[in-house]
Order: C-alpha cells, then sequence, then structure tokens
C-alpha cells in the first residue's frame, strides 16, 4: 500500500501536490499492518481516497491521470465493489424528482440535435445511475462519466442502458450544446469551481438543467453536532478548505454569482439512515477524507474523542444508534 503512496507523489505535478498531498498521506500512513477484521475497512478507505485525488487532479497532465488510473485498476482489481456494496442508495422520492426534470428537459429540447440526454459526472460505481435507469423512458440517452477506471468497471459490470467514458469535469468529451441534463450525485463539491462551470455549461443545450444530489448526515441532531465541530477541526488540521465539506455549503459560492446558471429549486428531503453499534458509527464517521488524512495517532487520538462523546451522551444504546441523513436535491437551469 505504501507503493500506492510512492507513486502518487512521482505522477502528480508539483504545482498540484498542495491538493494531492492529503491523498499521498492519507495512503502511506493507512499502513501495511491489517488486521482480517479491518481489512475491507482499510480498502475501500484507500479506494475512496484515489477517487477523491482522481477529482483533485483533473487539471493535472494527462499522462499523470492516466499513472493514477492504472495503479488504481492494478492495486485495487476489486475494491470497487466493496466501495458500491457500502454506500447509501437513494430514495425513491429523490429519483422520482430527478428523472421529471430529466423527462422534461428533454422533451422540451426535441428537434435541438442532442447527443445525450443525461450527463452523469462523478457517476462512481453507478449508485444513482442503476435507479435513475430503472426509471427513466428506455430511447433516452444516457453517458456515465467517472475518472476512476477501477469505479467505472463496476458500473459496466451492472449492465445499465448507459454509454460510460473516463473523464473530468473540466475535460468533457462532447460538443457544445449537446446535453440536456447534466447529474452529479455526492460529487459537486470536489468541482464547483468556476472553471469547471464553463465547461458543463458549454456541453448543456440552452434551458439545460444541472441536477446536484447529496445524502447528507444531519449534523444539527443531537450529538452528530458535536461531531461536527470535530471534523471542522481536522479539516482545518490537515490544511483543507470548509468547500469540502458539503455541508458547509461553500461549494454554492461560485454557482450562485454565475450568469451562466439559475437555481430552480432545491428540496430538503428524508435521506436513509445509517444504524449501528457504537463501533460502526465511528467506522462511518470517520472513513471520510479528512481523517483519513492524519497520521495515524492522530486519527486515533479524533476517534477516541468522538467515542467519549458518544458514552456520555445521555440516553444513547451504544448498540443501536442512528446517524440520521437528509436527501439534499438542487436543480439549476441553464441561461
Amino acid at each position: 500500500m505504501a507503493a500506492v503512496g510512492s507513486l502518487l507523489v512521482q505522477c502528480l505535478s508539483r504545482s498540484r501536490l498542495l491538493n494531492l498531498k492529503m491523498t499521498v498521506s492519507c495512503v502511506c500512513s493507512v499502513g501495511i499492518n491489517i488486521t482480517k477484521g479491518h481489512q475491507l475497512m482499510s480498502q475501500n478507505i484507500l479506494l475512496s481516497r484515489l477517487h477523491t485525488a482522481l477529482f483533485y487532479s483533473n487539471m493535472a497532465p494527462e499522462s499523470s491521470i492516466g499513472q493514477i488510473r492504472r495503479q488504481a485498476a492494478l492495486g485495487f482489481k476489486t475494491g470497487g465493489d466493496n466501495y458500491d456494496a457500502h454506500r447509501p442508495s437513494y430514495t425513491d422520492e429523490s429519483v422520482d424528482l430527478i428523472v421529471s426534470e430529466i423527462v422534461a428537459t428533454s422533451e422540451a429540447a426535441v428537434g435541438s440535435g442532442l447527443k445525450y440526454d443525461v450527463l452523469e459526472l462523478g457517476a462512481g460505481t453507478g449508485k444513482l445511475t442503476e435507479r435513475l435507469c430503472k426509471k427513466l423512458p428506455s430511447h433516452l440517452k444516457y453517458l456515465a462519466t467517472e475518472p476512476s477506471e477501477n469505479f467505472l468497471e463496476v458500473l459496466k459490470s451492472k449492465g445499465l442502458n448507459v454509454d460510460v467514458a473516463i473523464a473530468t469535469a473540466d475535460r468533457i468529451p462532447l460538443a457544445d450544446n449537446t446535453v440536456g441534463s447534466v447529474v452529479c450525485a455526492q460529487s459537486f463539491h470536489w468541482f464547483s469551481s468556476k472553471d469547471n462551470l464553463d465547461s458543463i455549461h458549454r456541453v448543456l443545450t440552452p434551458g439545460g438543467k444541472l441536477i446536484l444530489i447529496w445524502n447528507m448526515k444531519q449534523f444539527s441532531h443531537g450529538w452528530m453536532a458535536a461531531f461536527y465541530k470535530q471534523r471542522e477541526e481536522v479539516v482545518k488540521k490537515i490544511g483543507g478548505s470548509m468547500k469540502d465539506l458539503v455541508n458547509s455549503m461553500e461549494w454554492r459560492k461560485d454557482i450562485d454569482v454565475s450568469e451562466d446558471f439559475k437555481l430552480l429549486w432545491h428540496r430538503s428531503l428524508p435521506g436513509i439512515n445509517f444504524q449501528g453499534n457504537i463501533e460502526e458509527i465511528l467506522s462511518n464517521f470517520t472513513t471520510v477524507s479528512a481523517y483519513q488524512l492524519l497520521s495515524a495517532a492522530e486519527r486515533d487520538a479524533f476517534i477516541d474523542q468522538l467515542r467519549e462523546i458518544l458514552k456520555n451522551w445521555p440516553g444513547l444504546d451504544l448498540n443501536n444508534i442512528t446517524m440520521p441523513y437528509t436527501t439534499e436535491l438542487f436543480v439549476f437551469i441553464a441561461q
């Protein structure tokens, strides 16, 4: 595993190390002495961090991205399946709302020469892709893109009626005005800058939709507020940005002032809650980027703090804890 970190350091340009050094330190800090009980979690952590690295590196030289993809394919040949199995899905309500927007946009664009009715950016292993394909009319054309070849292979294995391509938000392999709707699930906060917005706007047809969805932890709930306060502390410690915390809404700064996009609506919907014992809750919470970019000693210290919060929280059943989620759905229209 340390070899993965070494390769990342070698292949990433120096100008990108400020953003990517965190991912490299994560890969190296996990270490090679993994017990059987923690092997799956560690593999998922590494795969998730490589996924993040690919988003951060979308402005690196093409050869650099290619090296990362090859390393992911060699080192985590089956990891995408594990990642797919442990990611939350989406509620019927949220999927139905997205489908209705896509269909309405495509119907309004008939005769405008669309290449694709749907372009999904950061499709990952296809969690949302699969849900949408089950409900979208079969004649609609769908392109699912993802910077990780490993993740994309998992998506392909699902046999969905979609085209697939390795791509990043700033390098969309389509002509101008050829897409009806762009969909981003759990991903837009990684590429919400003006340059990427320009790239997305370029491929959208006039009146096209940019649809953003996240399953978000509900940090206003009791002990979750204390957890979030610590997460902010961790992000600052690693030199990260509040923009990386989707709940901070920092990702909205560029799109809210953009002349190219207008917010049509935003809905906060009930999500799919996560339930588990104290250790499962801690594992779920601390496998996000910020914690995995700490040294092992620092990470353990922060986890111990969280464990004490839960142990001392009044009336909490440590064998059956619920982590509440909401599903946040945003729809923008291209001007």
